[in-house]
């Protein structure tokens, strides 16, 4: 019925909520679209902490003519879930090493995974 339907305020605060809403949802889809089919982000780098209990993957990203390259690090986490925990821009390599189990220095900028720690420039 929608907008047709005027028996009550309930029913048109209903209305324009779907159509509001609806349209949110849309514009946010889409702009992830763009974002995906623009900026383009490919995996060069995987570690593994000296435990195996961490799992880091770099992915160099690269947003066209106008912008720099980057690196952003994410964290494997429960299920499909990532963290991004490191996230550099003009930058085109990560040199990673291991410090203990769960502290990990990348470009020199120290993290401890266990505390929840991040980087981002």
């Amino acid at each position: 019925m929608g907008f047709k339907d005027k028996t009550n305020r309930l029913s048109k605060l209903r209305s324009w909520f779907t159509v509001i809403f609806s349209s949110l949802l849309s514009l946010v889809l889409l702009l992830e679209l763009l974002r995906f089919l623009i900026i383009s982000k490919e995996l060069f780098k995987t570690t593994h902490s000296p435990d195996n209990n961490y799992k880091i993957e770099f992915y160099l990203t690269n947003g066209g003519a106008t912008t720099s390259f980057g690196v952003i690090g994410k964290l494997d986490g429960p299920l499909w879930f990532e963290k991004t925990i490191y996230n550099d821009y003009r930058m085109d390599h990560a040199n990673v090493e291991w410090i203990n189990n769960h502290t990990v220095s990348i470009n020199n900028h120290i993290l401890d995974l266990k505390k929840g720690e991040t980087y981002s420039d």
